[in-house]
């Protein structure tokens, strides 16, 4: 309701006194509920910073389980130009020589007739069984699509394409051009063969077996597995150019032959790489900076919470700020208590007990963690007992990663995690409080109405007793 600025009959400010009413009655409740929920806020807004500090560690230390960081095994190859080599965890240190011998290569066919390129040349009619490997497709050719350009289009976008392309190459020749079928795949089970039996015109020239004598189709490549000897004793091949396993935990991608010596290969025999080393190691440097990463990370942790919990030494005794957001509370002493706890307990691997404090880390007296980059137990450790570190970390259930990832999961869930459901409970008290906030405004805004009614009423009542008193005053002058 708009006010008016003052009463008629009275001249009183109305509208003034009564905002000055409802200020009076609002302000207190409004001060409370505001206070609530800024405090609400700030406890909320700490929450999420524990909470972003837990679910960093669990997804730093998800990513190291994935990647076996504190397994990890270094690859080198003395020549990637080619030979380029990777390692997982389960490769075993070790020194290997590779010889390229042959590269893997798709199969690649051009039929030796000439097609003409003009869309109203019919090439043939009938089916086409083309197949690459033990895949197979069948093209029927009809005068609708018996055009060169047709015929390629019906190739390249077959649902049932067995894994080959047809390309037409302008040769230069006059009367057309030359049909190209390429495997997509390499490998010598990705050969073509293409039946034209059942074809008439130019088309049933484009048949081709392996073997065939009176084929008028040029093998232009030849399908070919990809082969190499390692340690110059035993001899490996491939559909492609990436080898996995064979050496186990091993991956090796093939990117040109080696050269020979005395083959008679002359193609070969110029190479002056003759063959290319490869080592395996434990990758130290990746193991220590994923510990060094894991500290930092738990030491964030412990900034953050010290912060919440603690005191700001620059802040007076007496003010209200001094203490975090956080201080006292019991939750956030429970993930502190818990997580220490976790970097205390002995783990085994092997029937023996292993904490970290074995591994150069140890909690000061702060509850930080400190990494002894440069000390003997952890270097002593990743020389002669790498694979403690793997298992100590790795460990299915048993493991520190594993325990830790339950441990944070417990605070972090989304459904029962215990930092989770503060989180919802402070959301709620939130709406609460807005809602008590919308609330006290309707309460006020009918206030504010009921008490300008009232005002107004009074204004009326004292117009009236005015307007008596002026009627009584003239009466009385008229008896003079």
């Amino acid at each position: 309701m708009g006010l008016s600025a003052a009463g008629m009959a009275s001249g009183l400010d109305i509208a003034g006194m009564t905002q000055q009413l409802v200020m009076a009655e609002r302000k207190p409740k409004a001060d409370r509920i505001t206070e609530q929920q800024k405090k609400v806020n700030v406890t909320l807004s700490a929450y999420g910073q524990i909470k972003s500090s837990v679910s960093g560690i669990q997804s730093m230390l998800e990513k190291f389980g994935k990647n076996d960081a504190f397994a990890s095994q270094k690859a080198t190859s003395d020549n990637s130009d080619y030979v380029s080599v990777k390692a997982d965890a389960k490769a075993k240190n070790g020194t290997y020589t590779i010889n390229v011998e042959q590269m893997a290569q798709s199969h690649k066919l051009m039929g030796q007739e000439l097609f003409s390129g003009d869309p109203e040349a019919s090439l043939g009619s009938g089916e086409m069984v083309i197949k690459v490997g033990d895949k197979s497709m069948t093209l029927n050719i009809t005068e609708d699509n018996d055009d060169l350009s047709s015929i390629v289009d019906a190739i390249n976008n077959a649902e049932d394409n067995p894994g080959l392309t047809a390309t037409v190459i302008n040769t230069g020749e006059e009367g057309g051009s030359k049909i190209v079928f390429s495997s997509k795949d390499t490998g010598v089970e990705n050969k073509i063969e293409i039946d034209t039996s059942g074809m008439t015109g130019q088309l049933a020239s484009l048949a081709y077996k392996e073997g065939m004598t009176d084929s008028k189709v040029d093998q232009m490549q030849e399908a070919q597995d990809a082969r190499i000897k390692i340690d110059n004793f035993t001899t490996v091949t491939s559909s492609t150019n990436t080898f996995e396993d064979v050496i186990e935990g091993v991956t090796l991608d093939l990117k040109k032959l080696t050269g020979t010596s005395g083959s008679g290969n002359a193609e070969t025999d110029d190479i002056d790489v003759k063959s290319v080393k490869i080592t395996i190691e434990n990758d130290e440097k990746s193991t220590k900076d994923s510990l060094k990463s894991f500290v930092d990370a738990y030491n964030g942790l412990i900034a953050t919470t010290d912060k919440l919990t603690g005191f700001d030494p620059d802040k007076e005794p007496d003010d209200p700020n001094r203490a975090g957001a956080l201080n006292g509370d019991s939750l956030t002493r429970s993930v502190l208590s818990q997580m220490r706890g976790l970097m205390n307990e002995p783990i085994e691997v092997n029937g023996k007990m292993y904490q970290l404090s074995d591994f150069g880390i140890s909690v000061q007296r702060d509850g930080t963690l400190e990494l002894e980059e440069d000390s003997d137990k952890l270097d002593d450790i990743i020389s002669e007992n790498f694979n403690v570190i793997g298992q100590f970390f790795g460990q299915e259930d048993t493991g520190f990663l594993a325990k830790a990832d339950k441990l944070l999961d417990s605070f972090t869930d989304k459904t029962d995690g215990a930092l989770s459901v503060k989180e919802d409970t402070l959301k709620e008290r939130q709406k609460s409080l807005d809602d008590d906030m919308a609330q006290l405004d309707k309460r006020m805004k009918a206030y504010e109405d009921r008490t300008y009614k009232q005002f107004l009423a009074m204004d009326e009542a004292i117009g009236q007793m005015n307007n008596q008193l002026n009627s009584m005053m003239s009466l009385m002058l008229s008896f003079e």
